[in-house]
């Protein structure tokens, strides 16, 4: 009798929700060390096809392995360096950064500023470096160790294992897309560092680096990103120069996001703009700056997930989109 027992559907759906719940509460919890932890998988995977790159190039995996490991470090230690003295810069004139009293809107400008500078922990430098140099020596480690990683899943879950197929699948959709963001978020920054030196916009580099990781965040990344320079630009040229820096902003985004994207990705992330939106905000609640950071990727894994069992695929569906059967929806509309 108690064999043929089975939970029923209701209860069901409610104990997946309470796992999910329970879940997050969990991450929420052990933010602090989840966040870098999760990031740095997330560079470590876009990092692995440079080391296959190596080898189809003829170099053997020993070559290879070095060669990108030697790139990461210096590259990592690099940007740091470069953030690094240019927050320092920026903590030494900070208190300079300030709009004319007899400008237009000269007393809302100088509060924004002031609450903007006053929010951003720009003292901590030592944490910025500690949590950098985790981040560096955790993407060599775990780039390292990705090829093991693989040849252990296979060997435990089976070369024909379904799971592992849509694993290894969700992780070349994670790459594709993600290379081309990094592509266009790369392509945007030099833009915008282009214009911050042409107006001579103080601290342009760290700009420029803070318009590429912010690019990441979908919708409201570029518009945080913008903030910073236009009340530079604010406070060096008045109101005009704000607004030139602004409509700059504008027009380098629009070509990058509306004509170089599309034209290097020909599918999208198949999730709706609400649901993208709204995960910003629950993933950086959860993780803090970055569960906005890899907001998207980490609701893919999660509509992923969901659609590998029958009781939760109606949730992955609702998360998602199909661009094919809408516009096969409205081609069948009566015009």
């Amino acid at each position: 009798m108690v064999d043929n027992y089975k939970i029923p559907p209701f209860l069901n759906q409610i104990l997946i929700i309470s796992v999910i719940i329970l879940a997050t509460i969990g991450m929420k919890y052990i933010s602090p060390i989840l966040g870098p932890v999760l990031i740095s998988i997330f560079i470590s995977i876009l990092i692995y096809p440079f080391l296959m790159w190596l080898k189809k190039k003829g170099f053997s995996y020993n070559v290879s392995i070095l060669i990108t490991l030697a790139l990461t470090f210096v590259l990592g230690l690099g940007l740091l360096a470069i953030m690094v003295m240019s927050i320092s810069q920026l903590v030494a004139a900070v208190s300079t950064i300030t709009v004319d009293p007899n400008s237009f809107l000269a007393t809302y400008a100088n509060q924004i500023i002031k609450f903007i500078f006053s929010n951003i922990p720009l003292e901590n430098i030592a944490g910025i470096i500690e949590m950098g140099f985790f981040l560096i020596f955790a993407v060599m480690f775990l780039i390292y160790e990705l090829p093991y990683v693989k040849s252990r899943l296979i060997k435990g879950l089976g070369e024909n294992s379904l799971t592992l197929k849509h694993t290894f699948d969700l992780v070349a959709d994670f790459i594709e897309y993600f290379v081309i963001r990094i592509k266009v978020n790369l392509l945007a920054a030099v833009g915008f560092v282009g214009i911050f030196w042409l107006f001579d916009i103080n601290f342009a580099i760290l700009w420029g680096i803070l318009t590429f990781v912010l690019g990441f965040i979908p919708y409201i990344g570029i518009i945080i990103a913008a903030i910073p320079p236009i009340l530079v630009a604010w406070a060096k040229y008045g109101i005009g120069g704000a607004i030139a820096i602004a409509i700059l902003f504008v027009i380098v985004n629009t070509i990058a996001e509306s004509y170089v994207f599309p034209k290097l990705t020909g599918k999208g992330l198949q999730m709706s703009v609400y649901v993208v939106f709204v995960s910003l905000f629950i993933w950086g609640w959860i993780l803090g700056f970055a569960g906005m950071f890899l907001a998207v990727p980490l609701t893919l894994v999660v509509i992923k997930y969901l659609e590998n069992f029958h009781e939760t695929r109606w949730l992955a569906l609702l998360l998602t989109t199909d661009d094919e059967a809408e516009k096969e929806e409205e081609d069948e509309k009566p015009s």
